[in-house]
């Protein structure tokens, strides 16, 4: 092969290199894009999130029908508890078959498993317990901040015409669909001024339930972070349909697990 063929050849290969991945990452686009209008609609989101696609080569999964990196932003949740500041979802087993991504007819995307990260500041877990607040209770004021890797509680507590600040760590438990908070302990100064047989009974009174419902993906929360200005708790969900014309406003359907 002369010199002037080898030239031509390589010139020929470049630009079907370049062709593809100009075709590879617009296709990941589009794909992105479809996804992310599809989560909109099913998850009734307040806004369109933000969906990316990892992996190095998009235009095998696109043949297959089946992705396995894709990363979803969601901003602003509210539903039945405290804002929901920021929700990154990372989506596993996503099946699009070719023929709708083609045709721009993405209308039902099953998903084999999720993971998130589920954040919440301060700042509106405390304008939430402020709607809770009622001025007659034994325990009013509720307000959490950080401290260090843990979360102080503050409140007021009446007792026999008193009103007594309590500013004193407290544990985190998580549950699927809701957190609380409990005192480890009353504190030297408040456990003395109140009955030991009664010390059961103000922890229980300082003890919070707050509610994460609404989460959208069939998320359910499963262990908790404390940050500097807020709590960040990990999540997870498995076989989910994104499907606006199955899903009734605020739920997620969900298929049947064979394996049970």
């Amino acid at each position: 092969m002369g010199s002037r063929a080898l030239r031509v050849t390589l010139v020929v290969v470049v630009v079907v290199l370049v062709l593809g991945f100009v075709a590879d990452r617009v296709t990941a686009h589009v794909t992105a894009d479809q996804i992310a209008t599809e989560a909109q609609r099913s998850e009734r989101l307040p806004t369109k999130p933000s969906v990316s696609i990892g992996g190095p080569l998009f235009l095998p999964q696109v043949v297959r029908g089946d992705y396995h990196d894709i990363n979803v932003d969601v901003r602003g949740l509210t539903e039945d508890g405290p804002r929901v500041d920021r929700l990154r979802a990372h989506l596993d087993g996503v099946h699009i078959p070719l023929s709708d991504i083609v045709g721009g007819n993405v209308s039902r995307i099953p998903v084999d498993t999720l993971d998130a990260d589920v954040e919440l500041t301060f700042t509106d877990i405390n304008a939430y317990l402020a709607t809770q607040n009622q001025p007659d209770a034994l325990v009013t004021d509720i307000r959490v901040g950080p401290a260090g890797s843990a979360v102080k509680l503050m409140a007021t507590l009446h007792i026999g015409g008193q009103s007594i600040p309590f500013d004193g760590t407290v544990d985190i438990g998580v549950q699927p669909a809701a957190f609380t908070v409990t005192p480890r302990e009353l504190g030297q100064g408040l456990g003395s001024l109140v009955p030991p047989a009664l010390r059961d009974q103000f922890a229980s009174l300082l003890s919070v339930t707050i509610p994460v419902q609404g989460l959208p993906f069939n998320l359910r929360l499963t262990a908790a972070n404390v940050l500097a200005d807020r709590v960040r708790f990990t999540a997870a969900g498995k076989n989910v349909i994104l499907d606006p014309n199955a899903a009734p406003p605020g739920a997620t359907v969900v298929i049947p697990d064979p394996a049970g």
